[in-house]
């Protein structure tokens, strides 16, 4: 029972220095300690469990300014997300709110920012400080890879227990898409016309990255490519996929007309 309430409290210190830093006080107690936090209240933090949490190495105490700075570190952030369910798994999850554009309307899905390789360089910074991958570069990966789990093209690793999908299966197996969705097939068929029309040399090394989440040194290991090339291929598709998810308006470029042509000497008269 003590292990459980100290347990308790530890978390409820990770959850208040995951929002922001504290300084480490001390009181008239030898036993206790106070950590304050900017603009709130403070709150007693009992030396034992600022060893516990030191020795699990989920909080960083180092000097700052008069006063001791306590920090929360990633093995912190890590017990917190997995106290927060999910268990081990939980830990290498970023989860956030996206909106994506499919057939014109606007949808909301959940990211797993430490999930996809692509969602990993989309917060990679350039020399300059900039992104590495702009805005529209990230979310056309990611439009890419919601219509292909739309379109249910992920490789099947279990039996299917579904007696509807084998009855329209026949005795050859599945046909083909049979029991598929309206939805499914016209997810499939985007999926189609965007590896289409990015071409071959890169549509598929967008969907190794985007949907079936390879590393970039497996990819390059894979397709033979040099060391460190994934990434500038990467980024040359993803442009070209948003072309295709967004192509520019007529009128928009102006091609410039010819007005005389002439052969080599050839002097205008005037």
């Amino acid at each position: 029972m003590d292990d459980a309430k100290r347990d308790k409290r530890l978390l409820r210190y990770l959850r208040l220095l995951a929002k922001r830093p504290a300084a480490l006080r001390e009181t008239g107690d030898p036993a206790t300690w106070l950590l304050e936090f900017p603009g709130e209240r403070s709150v007693r933090f009992a030396r034992t469990d600022c060893e516990h949490l030191r020795r699990r190495g989920w909080i960083d105490v180092a000097p700052r300014d008069e006063a001791m700075r306590v920090d929360i570190t990633g093995e912190g952030r890590a017990a917190l997300r997995r106290s927060e369910g999910g268990g081990f798994a939980a830990q290498h999850r970023h989860l956030r709110g996206s909106d994506i554009c499919v057939d014109g309307r606007r949808e909301r899905v959940v990211v797993n920012d430490d999930e996809s390789p692509l969602s990993s360089l989309a917060r990679l910074k350039d020399g300059k400080g900039r992104p590495w991958l702009d805005r529209v570069e990230a979310s056309a990966g990611e439009r890419l890879r919601a219509d292909f789990e739309r379109a249910m093209l992920q490789p099947r690793v279990t039996a299917s227990w579904d007696f509807s999908r084998m009855a329209k299966s026949g005795k050859g197996g599945r046909n083909g898409g049979a029991d598929l969705t309206d939805g499914a097939l016209a997810a499939r068929e985007r999926v189609h016309r965007a590896i289409e029309a990015v071409g071959p040399e890169l549509g598929g090394a967008l969907l190794d990255m985007c949907c079936f989440l390879k590393g970039l040194e497996q990819v390059e290991r894979e397709r033979g490519w040099p060391r460190r090339s994934a990434k500038l291929m990467l980024k040359t598709g993803l442009a070209m996929l948003d072309r295709h998810y967004h192509p520019p308006q007529p009128g928009t470029r102006h091609a410039r007309r010819i007005l005389h042509w002439g052969a080599d000497g050839f002097r205008p008269s005037l």
